[in-house]
């Protein structure tokens, strides 16, 4: 979810449904929302009809309120918003992660939740959800959304291959994938047995490296008990999952920075395998119904570990500038009631944060769904540090990384490897040190 620059690719579903849902659960009697404009920011297109229905339902309860809904890509959107918020300028309520969030609270831009926010952020999310929405003992803004990557898989490129079913481990991905790939008559690249972010801008390329570094086991920082931070890739995790996209791409030849990548691949048909969040169901219902394909959880990195996968929030906030802030609290409650919770993941594909949502119904039309709604209870999940410096932490790793997975100095020689890795670390660590934030014990 973090960091994108590849918005505007999700589709929506049964956006028509959603004004109807929506319109049944307005409140009732909330006429001190009467007259009030509110303004709301988004970086994610797919959530402008789910904001827009929500607001013309509003308004049936409360005449004369009115929302007026921006949105951009999602860079833009966290661009816009830095600029925006200490000049008085930006919006009522926004959505965003919390790699900016928290520069936003720590500016004093955002402020702690009032009480009646507070206590439905303690009644209706997961311990995670409220762990990670607490700064300084304090929370701040309401979960919206929540993404955790799984394996997408092609059912039928697999049952060509004569696979039963998605790998249990990396390793068995790695062979599933030699399987799965296509190769034309000049050996061209046709289909990836597996497609994994070799490219792009922003933290982004970091995120997806650690899908494969946490079930190695390792992670970009680790916090120690005296609660300062250092890097946590040094090791023999670190340089696996590095080496586990150069022999993706240089020895098994499994997938390739010049074809088709990521979602737009998979919705096509043109790799079998990919890590990706909830929205790709929304896509795929759009553009592909018909494609043959399931979900599974991220593999283990060997057989008897654990499976990982990434516990990530977009929040809503309310402006600490805002001239409502009343009413936007208000109608943030409104918003995220378990209906409308419902219905934000029906329009949008994205999986609302609340865990008091009754999901048969989805369940029940799109199966696929089960994989993030009701995971396995063994899964085991990592979060996104709340820090100031973590959004530098991972974009400077992302700086360095798709030029590694293609570097031919890389293949076969493990301490060009190591050297690479053991470079990022420092430079972690620096940028930790800078922030007073480094430590070793």
């Amino acid at each position: 979810m973090t960091r994108r620059n590849n918005i505007g690719r999700r589709g929506a579903m049964g956006l028509a449904a959603g004004g109807a849902a929506l319109a049944m659960t307005a409140p009732r009697g909330a006429s001190a929302q009467a007259g009030v404009t509110l303004s709301a920011w988004t970086g994610y297109p797919e959530l402008v009809p789910f904001y827009n229905a929500a607001g013309e339902a509003y308004a049936r309860q409360n005449p004369g309120f009115k929302l007026n809904v921006f949105s951009t890509t999602l860079r833009e959107h966290e661009q816009k918003l830095a600029a925006a918020m200490p000049t008085g300028t930006g919006p009522d309520i926004f959505d965003v992660g919390q790699i900016l969030s928290i520069n936003l609270i720590e500016a004093g831009l955002i402020q702690p939740n009032p009480p009646a926010i507070d206590a439905q952020l303690r009644a209706a999310y997961r311990q995670a959800s409220l762990d990670s929405f607490t700064v300084g003992g304090k929370t701040y803004g309401l979960p919206l959304l929540f993404s955790t990557p799984v394996l997408f898989w092609n059912r039928a490129m697999f049952r060509e291959a004569g696979l039963s079913g998605p790998p249990e481990t990396f390793p068995e991905m790695m062979d599933f994938a030699k399987k799965l790939v296509r190769f034309d008559a000049t050996g061209k690249m046709t289909r990836s047995g597996m497609s994994l972010r070799l490219s792009g801008q922003g933290s982004g390329i970091t995120e997806k490296w650690r899908f494969v570094l946490e079930p190695a086991g390792g992670s970009v920082i680790k916090r120690h008990p005296s609660g300062k931070y250092q890097q946590n890739y040094d090791n023999d995790a670190g340089r696996a999952a590095l080496q586990y996209y150069i022999d993706a791409v240089q020895v098994h030849k499994v997938d390739d920075p010049r074809v088709q990548r990521d979602a737009a691949a998979f919705v096509a048909g043109n790799t079998a395998m990919f890590f990706r969040e909830a929205w790709v169901i929304g896509e795929i219902q759009k553009q592909n119904p018909s494609l043959d394909y399931d979900v599974a959880q991220i593999p283990a990195w060997r057989a008897g570990q654990p499976k990982k996968t990434l516990l990530q929030h977009n929040g809503l906030y309310v402006s600490g500038r805002s001239r409502s802030q009343a009413a936007a609290y208000a109608f943030v409650q409104f918003l995220t009631n378990p209906e409308n919770s419902a219905m934000l993941t029906q329009s949008s594909g994205w999986v609302a944060a609340r865990k008091d949502v009754d999901w048969s119904g989805l369940m029940a039309k799109i199966p696929q769904y089960k994989g993030f709604v009701s995971p396995p209870a063994d899964m085991q999940y990592y979060l996104e540090p709340v820090l100031g410096p973590w959004n530098e932490i991972q974009t400077r790793i992302a700086d360095q990384l798709p030029a590694a997975f293609v570097d031919p100095a890389m293949n076969g020689n493990p301490a060009r490897v190591a050297e690479t890795i053991r470079r990022w670390a420092a430079q972690t660590d620096s940028i930790l040190k800078d922030a007073g934030l480094f430590g070793t014990s």
